[in-house]
């Protein structure tokens, strides 16, 4: 006969309260918060660099820019939901 113990992992989450699901109800909503608004930001960001021209580092700045968006906008699409 053996007795089980719990892992480290086990016990200290079993001592702190919370899991995976209470990470995951927490972490999902301010991602979707934040990728939201810095969709809506963005815009205001990069269109100053399109009235001063595309030259040099402020196209590299300005292709960033747009990656950035594209990413806000995939993970804030479920904002509000």
């Amino acid at each position: 006969m053996s007795n089980a113990s719990p892992t480290g992992g086990e016990s200290l989450r079993k001592s702190l309260g919370f899991g995976l699901a209470t990470v995951r109800a927490t972490i999902v909503p301010t991602v979707r918060f934040v990728g939201f608004w810095t969709a809506v930001v963005l815009p205001f960001v990069y269109l100053p660099l399109l009235f001063t021209g595309l030259d040099g580092a402020t196209t590299y700045a300005f292709v960033a820019l747009l990656v950035a968006h594209v990413v806000s906008l995939l993970l804030g699409r479920e904002y509000g939901r």
